[in-house]
């Protein structure tokens, strides 16, 4: 790594940390194979923010989440495009399927579909006021690199998102990540919350 700071040619330098899920779904049960629930419930997380207490404006926003992919089978979440609603930079894994469940659960946490007596509900309850796009910034296992975050974070930009969510444990955001994420926020307009 040495040799390479020393390079005229390469501006800068840096550990590719790995991250991971935060959280450890002990829970979740993949598409098909669901829990049953005789009716929807309200998670506790939800009713702290009050999301009937905001009005959701008339603009369509695109929210994506960078985690470990996104259970496009689940019974409270928008179905979406497998060719053009995500992206993984991980080779044989794709975006559209969650092995670690909690890409999936963060998904349903900012947008399950609510007043349809299935599963839970959430900040955002209704599929026509936003679109999700999803990066897969971790792999199926709940980890990864900074690098393929980053990566993953890129994408959602170039998917012109307006929010960008990511739940994930790590060390310290290297130079090259704050400086990425500065820059779509104060460039791009694009809000990114971690």
């Amino acid at each position: 790594m040495e040799y390479l700071k020393q390079d005229p040619n390469i501006e800068s330098v840096e550990v590719d940390f790995e991250v991971y899920a935060l959280s450890n779904m002990h829970d979740y049960a993949p598409a098909g194979k669901e829990k049953r629930h005789l009716e929807e419930e309200t998670p506790s997380g939800i009713e702290m923010v009050n999301p009937t207490g905001l009005q959701q404006g008339d603009n369509n926003v695109t929210v994506c989440v960078v985690h470990t992919g996104y259970d496009n089978d689940h019974i409270d979440l928008p179905d979406l495009n497998a060719i053009y609603y995500g992206y993984s930079p991980y080779d044989g894994e794709t975006w559209n399927h969650d092995g670690n469940g909690h890409g999936t659960h963060c998904a349903g946490t900012i947008g399950a579909m609510g007043g349809n007596d299935k599963g839970v509900t959430s900040v955002n309850p209704d599929p026509t006021k936003f679109s999700f796009y999803i990066g897969k910034g971790l792999t199926d296992s709940g980890s990864g690199s900074s690098s393929g975050v980053m990566e993953a974070v890129q994408k959602c930009v170039d998917a012109q998102a307006n929010i960008i969510s990511m739940s994930l444990g790590g060390g310290a955001p290297t130079n090259a990540e704050l400086e990425q994420y500065r820059e779509h926020y104060e460039d791009d307009g694009v809000l990114i919350i971690a």
